[in-house]
């Protein structure tokens, strides 16, 4: 019934057995399967060239764990509690290091320290910044700060008009206020409504979608350099030579720190000291969005353990959710 999906509190009240009856059976069934799937993989020599590592809640907001996959066959090879770096140390003291002499690279998220662990236990494997991670973070700190301060002015001015409107007699001078506000309130509307465009990929925009992004771009210059450099970062993330991807880097970071717009600054500065693992990217096109894909398999695994009473279970759920795809020997 555990294999159907079903929680443990649910086979409980179905068959009348004691909770920890059955969660003992599915752990034993679990280790086992998880064992000769091990065996298996010791048995061919297979060994993973491309691993990712990120974090997942278990309690939202409370508490953390850390996930390591391996990217090309889908399966967990290890679970932690926490997301900190020694959290993270445990997976290269726990798990067997002959397993990873062949890892060419690492995806993980550059706002974790996780690079420092991976650099100091395997030296000989390229560490690759997730490209998702970092076009989220500029859409949300730069695109996304500009639009709304941006917006914001427009509201201000808006306002501004508004206290006028109660000072003036001219009816000439009036209609033009009112006016004003009419116009200044409808950018910052139009400012609002413009989030999903300005963070679509614009081959993806509809002929509509264009027209009104291209209207919003032309009268805000600020966001139009942003939003041709998330274009431009976009573009660098699908190179796939080195030195090419290299010099544009470069580039894209002299550009974003003399643009003068201040979250378009910050970005580049902090992101800069990343350029190495960016750069591999060209070489090593990986990304954390498989293991992020994990998170529905999780929430089932949340499900099936009832509340995740025992972490143990839960982490080895979890990692026995992953290997379903891979037959084992009888």
């Amino acid at each position: 019934m555990l294999s159907k999906n079903m929680s443990v509190s649910a086979v409980v009240e179905i068959t009348g057995i004691h909770w920890e009856t059955v969660k003992k059976i599915h752990q034993g069934i679990m280790d086992e399967f998880l064992k000769k799937r091990k065996e298996e993989r010791l048995r061919s020599g297979y060994k993973p060239t491309y691993l990712a590592v990120d974090e997942f809640a278990i309690h939202k907001g409370h508490s953390y764990a850390t996930c390591v996959m391996d990217l090309e066959t889908g399966e967990i090879l290890w679970v932690g509690k926490g997301r900190g770096m020694e959290d993270f140390r445990k997976f290269f003291e726990e798990y067997d290091k002959e397993q990873l002499r062949n890892v060419k690279a690492f995806a993980m998220d550059m706002n974790a320290s996780f690079n420092r662990l991976v650099e100091k236990y395997m030296p000989n494997t390229e560490i690759v910044y997730d490209r998702y991670h970092m076009q989220a973070q500029y859409g949300k700190d730069v695109l996304g700060s500009v639009r709304l301060e941006e917006a914001r002015r427009h509201q201000d001015k808006a306002r501004e008009f508004k206290k006028q409107v109660k000072t003036v007699k001219d009816k000439e001078v009036l209609r033009e206020l009112k006016q004003n506000i009419r116009d200044e309130s409808q950018r910052y509307t139009r400012l609002k409504r413009a989030r999903w465009s300005l963070l679509t990929d614009s081959r993806n925009l509809s002929e509509a979608g264009e027209e009104f992004l291209n209207e919003i771009l032309n009268t805000h210059n600020d966001l139009a350099t942003c939003y041709a450099m998330k274009e431009e970062m976009n573009r660098l993330f699908e190179l796939r030579d080195k030195e090419e991807a290299y010099y544009g880097w470069m580039k894209w970071f002299m550009a974003a720190k003399e643009s003068g717009i201040p979250q378009l600054q910050k970005f580049a500065e902090l992101k800069e000291r990343r350029l190495i693992g960016l750069v591999a990217h060209a070489t090593h096109p990986i990304s954390t969005g498989k293991l992020e894909g994990m998170n529905n398999k999780i929430k089932v695994a949340k499900r099936i353990a009832y509340g995740y009473r025992d972490e143990d279970y839960f982490f080895t759920l979890i990692r026995y959710q992953s290997s379903l795809g891979f037959p084992t020997i009888p």
